[in-house]
């Protein structure tokens, strides 16, 4: 028999230590020894039988098994040398974990490990030193679920609601369409924003520093993201209900045959990838910046290490391996 007791013993225990029988006695109905349930109450009562609660006791115990057994991270130096080398360069645990399915190196071909592990390694078990979720998105010490921003009703002449774009756009089955959005910081005099544009099928994204976020600072960032890319890439934009976009008309006079289209209000959800990406954006500025001091060299590095991550939307290729596939040499 183990020494270690059930959670079935532990409910019993709790009900017999309740009555008036000496822990011997109640050693013997319970065929155990007495040594046994006295390191049992020592251990999740602190030796006290009356705070002993049989929840609580499996509880503390199966923390304890956790706490000793070890990880795929401990037993394998490679593995972990690897996810920590990839955490540095910002890279998420779904992203390591997906590509070490699709590309591992090949010292450790054969080695998986779930992104929650990866998760659990950078909260409870890498060295504190190393402040390994520094480099996750989020940047916080604890994981936990962030709501999304609203926008703003906002009347845009000419507007083309989102329910009326193809569903060749809607189910990514072509390159070109893309979504734009704003991002904001701390309200400072002259404090500047970011214009993001974002690619729905590739998910590469192109960002711009704009002195505001009037319609014709995004229109001049939207056309520096037509420049960057083939005609063949750039081919309709999806906004929010934002300001940014009421100059939308003058952006099909300039490129050719784009259309544009809107969300509906208060459903910045509706596109969801520009949304997801301004997140990514977040963990190298958070929102109490000084943007006066980022150049835009900057944000070009922010901008390719981004587009050099792999994604789970593109098994696990980065944005910039998935569009070189498509750009003629």
């Amino acid at each position: 028999m183990s020494n270690e007791l059930t959670y079935y013993e532990r409910q019993k225990l709790e009900w017999l230590l309740r009555t008036s029988q000496s822990l011997r006695q109640i050693a013997n109905l319970m065929r155990r020894t007495h040594s046994a349930l006295s390191k049992e109450i020592n251990k999740n009562a602190d030796g006290n039988r009356k705070k002993y609660r049989a929840d609580i006791a499996q509880s503390k115990s199966e923390t304890r098994k956790h706490k000793q057994r070890r990880g795929k991270l401990d037993k394998y130096p490679k593995l972990k040398e690897y996810v920590e080398d990839k955490l540095l360069e910002d890279w998420s645990p779904e992203q390591i974990a997906g590509r070490l399915q699709v590309a591992p190196p090949p010292e450790i071909i054969g080695l998986n490990i779930s992104h929650e592990s990866i998760y659990y390694y950078v909260y409870e078990k890498a060295d504190r030193y190393k402040k390994l979720y520094k480099h996750l998105r989020t940047n916080r010490k604890k994981r936990k679920r962030v709501g999304c921003r609203k926008s703003k009703k906002t009347t845009i002449p000419s507007r083309i609601s989102i329910h009326e774009r193809p569903e060749v756009i809607n189910e990514k089955i072509r390159y070109g369409d893309w979504e734009s959005d704003t991002v904001e910081f701390q309200r400072k005099k002259n404090n500047p924003y970011l214009s993001v544009q974002y690619e729905r099928k590739s998910q590469l994204v192109r960002i711009h520093k704009v002195p505001n976020k009037t319609a014709e600072e995004t229109k001049n960032a939207l056309l520096q993201t037509a420049e960057s890319v083939p005609r063949e890439l750039f081919k309709t934009i999806t906004f929010d209900n934002g300001s940014e976009g009421a100059k939308h008309l003058e952006l099909k006079d300039y490129v050719l045959d784009i259309e544009t289209y809107f969300c509906d209000p208060f459903s910045s959800w509706q596109k969801g990838g520009v949304e997801n990406m301004n997140k990514l954006i977040r963990q190298y500025l958070p929102r109490n910046i000084n943007m006066l001091e980022i150049s835009d060299r900057q944000i070009l590095l922010i901008q390719e290490r981004l587009n050099s991550r792999p994604r789970k939307g593109l098994n696990y290729l980065t944005p910039n391996e998935v569009i070189n596939q498509v750009v003629p040499d």
